[in-house]
This record gives structure tokens, C-alpha cells and sequence, in this order.
């Protein structure tokens, strides 16, 4: 049922749709849950650590080439960042799992934990050393949604304005937000990973999801429109045409 209304349905983990509903295993499975918990009429919140544990008992393996593209890039000099809803030490956990360890690559790859992309808020108003008053300001430019009318495969709002993640990206540029124009973001779930990113100013790439979990058309669409400044390819390799 959660497959059958994907896209249009959303998932909810903090409360408003924030990406495809089956976007991909663990969204799914999380969805489905939920969905499951409504129609017995459970009012018991699902624990907020589920999704945490859902990862780390059911790892999802790395793309084939990750280790090669990673790799390329670091040795053009390439800065890369890590910017995850996961922990710092899950992801660097992986990252050490992908290339071994003392291996100097990755000491070079940085990693930016609980991004909470899937978190549609403002900014943290109690913490006034979170951003500047020139970040506030870019952040509050921000369309609430984007209003694009080809996204009528989802019918319903794609909202830009993710706080936490906002927040995560300054951190990743140290508050030099005109950074974000040389900078490119890479992920496979347009709306949380890329859209806010390319209504900021940056470069966006978007990664194929593996069957059954296919991208959408109005994923690729949204990349397309955007020219020069969004591609999409199959496989991390793609990432080496910025080069």
C-alpha cells in the first residue's frame, strides 16, 4: 500500500513528508510501520532510535565503485564532506569499513553527523551562535515549497526550508556560505538531499536508486531544468564529469 502511494505519500519520521515514501528499504520498512501502528490505532509514538537501529542491524553495502570515485576525487584535490542523518561514528565507521584501515584517503574525508535532512523546521532560534545573521538571512530567503508545476507526480508540497540540515551545511563551510556556489551535492533522494542545496546556489547531483526502489520522473525532471548546474548518472562515477 506504502509503494502503491509513493510518491504522493511522504515519510513522516518528524511529522511532515519529507521525502518518497519508498524511497528506498528503510524508509519503507518505517512507513509501512507507521501505517500498520494507524490501522490498529495504536497512539504509543514509534520509538525515535528505530531507524538508527534499523541501519545498523541491516547495513546497506557501498556502491561498487565508492572506493575507486572517492579515491579520484581526493587525489584532484577535491574537499569531500559527509553531511548524514546518521552519527559521526556510524559513518566513519563505514568510511573505515570501505578503505581499510590507515588508509591516508580517508583521513581526508570529513564527516558531518545528524544533518536531520528529513526535519522540515526553521532554524534553532534558542542558539544564536548556530549561524550568522548572513546565514539567517539566506536561509530565510528560501521558499517555504518549491512551486514547480511538474512535480505533479507527487501532489503534494516539496518543502525546502530544512533547519537542521541548513544548519549541518554551515557547519560543513565553516559559515562561508559563498562557498556553496563551488560546491557540489551529491545524494539519491532529490527533494531531501538536493533540493534545498540547489535553491541555495550550489551544483547538485543525483545518484540512480537500485531497483525496486527506481527514481522517480520527477526527480529527474527537477535536475534536468536545472542546466549546467545539475546532472544525474547511474553510478558514483558520474561525480568525476565535475572534474
Amino acid at each position: 500500500m506504502v509503494r502503491q502511494h509513493s510518491p504522493e505519500a511522504g515519510w513522516t519520521l518528524a511529522g511532515c513528508p519529507s521525502a518518497p515514501a519508498a524511497a528506498d528499504p528503510y524508509v519503507l520498512a518505517d512507513e509501512a510501520a507507521r501505517l500498520i501502528l494507524r490501522q490498529q490505532g495504536a497512539t504509543s509514538p514509534v520509538p525515535p532510535t528505530i531507524h538508527a537501529h534499523a541501519y545498523e542491524v541491516a547495513l546497506a553495502p557501498w556502491r561498487e565503485e565508492a572506493l575507486e570515485t572517492f579515491s579520484r576525487l581526493v587525489e584532484h584535490g577535491i574537499q569531500l564532506h559527509f553531511v548524514s542523518n546518521s552519527s559521526t561514528t556510524f559513518i566513519t565507521r563505514r568510511l573505515r569499513d570501505l578503505f581499510g584501515d590507515g588508509n591516508p584517503v580517508a583521513a581526508k574525508i570529513s564527516v558531518q553527523s545528524d544533518a536531520g535532512k528529513f526535519r522540515i523546521c526553521e532554524l534553532n532560534w534558542d542558539d544564536k551562535a548556530a549561524v550568522s545573521v548572513e546565514a539567517k538571512r539566506r536561509f530565510q530567503a528560501l521558499p517555504v515549497a518549491y512551486g514547480e508545476k511538474l512535480l505533479t507526480e507527487t501532489k503534494r508540497p516539496i518543502y525546502l526550508r530544512r533547519g537542521a540540515y541548513f544548519e549541518a551545511i554551515n557547519r560543513v563551510l565553516a559559515g562561508d556560505l559563498d562557498e556553496l556556489t563551488q560546491t557540489v551535492f551529491c545524494g539519491d533522494t532529490w527533494e531531501m538531499d538536493l533540493a534545498m542545496p540547489y535553491a541555495l546556489g550550489a551544483k547538485v547531483h543525483l545518484l540512480d536508486r537500485a531497483a525496486p526502489f527506481e527514481t522517480y520522473c520527477y526527480e529527474r525532471q527537477a535536475v534536468a531544468a536545472y542546466a549546467d548546474r545539475g546532472k544525474t548518472s547511474a553510478d558514483l562515477s558520474g561525480l568525476l564529469d565535475w572534474l
